[in-house]
């Protein structure tokens, strides 16, 4: 077994580890419910501005659609700049697969 193998068994062995610890910290951590929180006063008095029936609606309809729209269009923008650079090495590339 040469030098570069053991070293790539022991880089494996150390990133599965520290994925197993952090999965084993994860799983012990409590959930602390904040009852005076700020945020959850104001959703539980203002929900009904929004429209929604309920609170997790008006949450996910409400707030969560501006995070949504926003994403759609990083998105968007991120495939069309692919496409972009796709065309433009496919066009500096003759037939044989050598460039210009």
């Amino acid at each position: 077994m040469g030098a570069t193998e053991r070293t790539k068994k022991l880089v494996s062995l150390g990133v599965v580890l520290i994925i197993g610890l952090l999965i084993i910290t994860g799983l012990g951590l409590e959930y602390q419910d904040k009852e005076d929180s700020p945020v959850q006063e104001y959703l539980e008095e203002n929900y009904e501005e929004t429209g929604a029936v309920n609170l997790v609606e008006s949450v996910l309809l409400d707030l969560r659609a501006y995070d949504t729209f926003g994403e759609v269009i990083i998105l968007y923008i991120a495939i069309a700049g692919v496409i972009i650079l796709g065309k433009e090495l496919r066009k500096n590339k003759d037939p044989g697969g050598e460039k210009r």
